[in-house]
């Protein structure tokens, strides 16, 4: 589950049209989309939000509101709906994976994505799958850290797999 958008230079006012809990400043990379579009004097951003999850169509929704914000921005529609300017400038992000495979278990939901979690916060833990013997703890690594991707159910995964996407505030 993701609740971010990136921020490229000049294109600031397209990721805040989609309102995401959290923005993330990166810069453009040659040979992507979102780089070779700006190349040509487009505006870009790129968008994550929701991932199979119970909140599904609440993040469909809101990804649909945003489009009809940054084509309203881009002057493609005539008419643009008012939203509320609330995502919070965050960055540089880190991503937080297991050393080794296992059972990674949840301490908190996807109701938790998109939102500021304290430090020392216990995210998940890592087991082994025939003792049950915890290896490792996610533990919120950051003061008043952004939660801008999680797994949030029980899964099976390998080591170096991405279990969870953290920033500080700016």
């Amino acid at each position: 589950m993701n609740s971010f958008a990136f921020v490229f230079p000049g294109s600031e006012v397209l990721a805040e049209a989609f309102n995401p809990p959290f923005l993330l400043e990166s810069p453009l990379r040659e040979g992507t989309v979102t780089g070779y579009a700006s190349n040509l004097g487009s505006k870009v951003t790129s968008v994550e939000m929701g991932g199979r999850c119970v909140n599904e169509g609440l993040w469909a929704q809101r990804i649909g509101d945003g489009l009809k914000n940054a084509l309203g921005e881009a002057g493609v529609l005539f008419s643009l709906a008012s939203y509320k300017k609330e995502s919070i400038l965050v960055g540089p992000s880190c991503v937080l994976r297991p050393s080794r495979g296992g059972v990674f278990v949840p301490e908190i939901d996807e109701s938790s994505v998109g939102t500021m979690v304290k430090n020392g916060t216990l995210l998940g833990r890592l087991v082994d799958p025939a003792t049950m013997y915890t290896h490792e703890e996610f533990v919120a690594p950051f003061p008043d850290m952004a939660l801008l991707l999680l797994r949030p159910r029980l899964a099976v995964v390998e080591g170096g797999a991405m279990t969870y996407v953290v920033a500080p505030l700016r």
